[in-house]
């Protein structure tokens, strides 16, 4: 488009992957991190074009508590997370810079696709009533997931390969962290507990017989691959159970499924009608 990615930008965000994976600062690492850095760069410039477009205003809280989150992981506060950055002659502020664009990206896909997300409650209270009257019990899910846009099969081969030997190294959520483009990126890839009746019938069939710690082989839909996590898993008695707490839980999860849904869409979108063009 009409930005630029500049060879500091990309040199910063290998190193901050790098920095903050606890991985060593050597060629072969920086080698194997410049196409998933450049990747990240190019859609937070897409995503940043379209926030400055829109005038979308960023929810300061919500970066705030993420960044909380992030600092929690090395033990320190916000202002200890910055003093990692100045101790590794990183940009705070650039880092800072991709956490607001993606929650700025985030409340665009919501405003932009908001009124296309209809669900059939009636048969959501039709699920839970078969809960209620023939079974005893009932299953949640506590998941994780890394989500990735697919493109030609080399590069899904080679992306699959990538995830799989990143989740061996630095585990399951700094791979999702890393790499995810599903909206739960922000927070690990973490989905939470999720009753069985909220899961896609695709998505079900290949967790109900993992066990925690479990990590599913890709699962393909039409423009994404995800990885699952299974954290935990959890029967719970249909007497013990809050009906309306339950619908709403699935209600949101499945409206979260529609908005990851419509955001990879939009982005594969403006990324097709976008001029990339790369200089040595």
């Amino acid at each position: 488009g009409n930005q630029i990615i500049t060879s500091y930008e990309l040199k910063n965000r290998v190193k901050t992957i790098l920095v903050l994976n606890n991985k060593e600062l050597n060629q072969e690492n920086v080698d194997r991190t410049k196409n998933q850095a450049l990747n990240f760069l190019i859609n937070f410039k897409l995503k940043k074009e379209e926030k400055n477009k829109y005038k979308i205003v960023v929810n300061n809280s919500a970066v705030s508590d993420h960044l909380l989150n992030i600092a929690s992981n090395y033990n320190t506060d916000k202002n200890g997370l910055k003093a990692i950055f100045e101790n590794n002659d990183l940009s705070y502020e650039l880092f800072l810079d991709g956490i607001q664009t993606e929650f700025a990206w985030q409340q665009l896909i919501f405003n932009f696709y908001q009124d296309k997300i209809n669900l059939n409650e009636n048969e959501i209270d039709e699920q839970l009533n078969e809960i209620v009257t023939k079974q005893k019990q009932a299953e949640e899910y506590n998941l994780a997931e890394i989500e990735i846009i697919l493109g030609n099969n080399i590069e899904n081969e080679k992306k699959i390969k990538e995830i799989k030997n990143q989740i061996n190294e630095i585990g399951f959520k700094n791979t999702a962290i890393k790499y995810s483009t599903s909206l739960s990126s922000l927070e690990g890839g973490n989905l939470g507990w999720i009753a069985s009746q909220a899961l896609s019938s695709t998505i079900l069939s290949n967790i109900k017989e993992m066990k925690p710690g479990d990590i599913s082989q890709p699962i393909f839909q039409s423009e994404t691959a995800i990885f699952i996590k299974l954290l935990d898993k959890r029967k719970i008695n249909i007497n013990d159970i809050n009906l309306e707490k339950m619908k709403k839980k699935i209600v949101n999860q499945k409206k979260n499924e529609l908005l990851n849904l419509f955001a990879n869409s939009y982005l594969s979108k403006i990324k097709n009608t976008t001029l990339i063009q790369y200089n040595e």
